[in-house]
C-alpha cells in the first residue's frame, strides 16, 4: 500500500541526509525508524497496562521519608549568583 505525506522541507532533507549515511534509500530509512519506533512503543505500553494508581501509592510508601544525602540532593541557586 502506498500512501503520500507531507514533511517539513527541514525534515526531509535531514531524513534524506541520514538515509545516505546508512546507505538507504529514503523509504527504506524512514520504514526502519517508523518500525523502530513501533517497537519501542509496545515495549512501553507493556508495563503502562500493568500499571495503577493503587500500585504507585504502595511503591510511594516503601520510600523512606528522609533527606537526600551526597550527589542525591539538589542544592537551591544562592541569593549572591546572578
Amino acid at each position: 500500500m502506498n500512501r503520500t505525506i507531507s514533511l517539513p522541507e527541514d525534515l526531509l532533507k535531514k531524513a534524506e541526509e541520514l538515509a545516505a549515511i546508512e546507505r538507504l534509500s529514503l523509504e527504506e530509512f524512514l520504514s526502519a525508524k517508523l518500525s523502530e519506533q513501533f517497537v519501542d512503543f509496545e515495549y512501553l505500553k507493556r508495563p503502562a497496562e500493568r500499571a495503577s494508581t493503587e500500585k504507585f501509592r504502595a511503591a510511594l510508601l516503601r520510600i523512606p521519608d528522609m533527606e537526600p544525602g551526597g550527589c542525591d540532593s539538589v542544592s537551591s541557586p544562592s541569593s549572591s549568583e546572578p
